[in-house]
């Protein structure tokens, strides 16, 4: 769930400056991924052409004719769910990507159709990174709020997914929980990031940096942002959303 306090480090997706020379890996600790979670990312504030922000600007209507036009795997769920606009289910791969989800009869696994568009966009990122399946925890948890605030997550609206492992063509896991190898309050992304990991946690950062980079989610929580996101990561898409976040 998006929150905690402020008063942690947080990196955003403004131009990192490269104030600190990229540490060499210690003897026997060589990665065979390239660092490339070490790139500077995008500047901020969000533009509104962004592909999170034009997907959460879309209305019920809308997103559902673009639904259709990339012919997603999902389906609209009967009756509403309070608080989702346009309230459906995944039930085949989106972009050539699984997403395992809950079944279909928990709450968990709806999600609303605007997330549907940026998890689309996702798988395809999810591609260049050799991954075919993830696994999901939840979407859609309709008292969800912000810890320690009334300020409804983006959970409430079926705007956020949290991704536990993801499974690639080679039928290798990378489990966010074993391999991400996380430290709260340090960097995830650019300059300043750890370089000290092994092959799998340089993947996965990797990974959920590209991800940061494609502008396809507003915030972006890891293991690094706090102990209850040890275990997955958090992306969500806002309305009205002003800057993007990775932590």
């Amino acid at each position: 769930m998006l929150g905690g306090a402020r008063t942690r480090s947080r990196v955003l997706f403004g131009a990192l400056a490269l104030l600190w020379p990229a540490a060499g890996l210690a003897d026997g600790e060589a990665s065979t991924e390239t660092a490339s979670y070490q790139e500077p990312l995008p500047a901020t504030p969000v533009s509104k052409a962004s592909p999170a922000s034009r997907w959460a600007s879309l209305s019920g209507s809308q997103c559902w004719a673009e639904v259709a036009r990339r012919k997603l795997g999902v389906t609209r769920v009967k009756g509403a769910a309070t608080g989702v606009s346009l309230p459906i289910r995944v039930t085949g791969p989106l972009e050539g990507v699984r997403f395992l989800t809950p079944g279909k009869k928990s709450p968990y696994g709806i999600l609303d159709c605007r997330l549907a568009l940026a998890l689309a966009d996702l798988a395809i990122v999810l591609s260049r990174h050799g991954v075919v399946q993830v696994q999901v925890d939840n979407m859609y948890r309709p008292r969800a709020h912000l810890p320690g605030k009334k300020k409804p997550s983006q959970h409430s609206y079926g705007l956020a997914i949290d991704l536990t492992r993801m499974k690639r063509a080679d039928g290798s896991e990378l489990v966010v929980e074993r391999d991400f190898e996380g430290a709260i309050g340090e960097p995830v992304c650019g300059a300043r990031a750890r370089t000290e990991l092994s092959a799998e946690a340089s993947a996965l950062r990797n990974l959920i940096c590209d991800v940061a980079r494609s502008g396809t989610f507003h915030h972006i929580l890891t293991p690094n942002h706090d102990a209850a996101h040890k275990d997955h990561f958090h992306l969500d898409i806002a309305r009205g959303a002003r800057q993007r976040i990775i932590e």
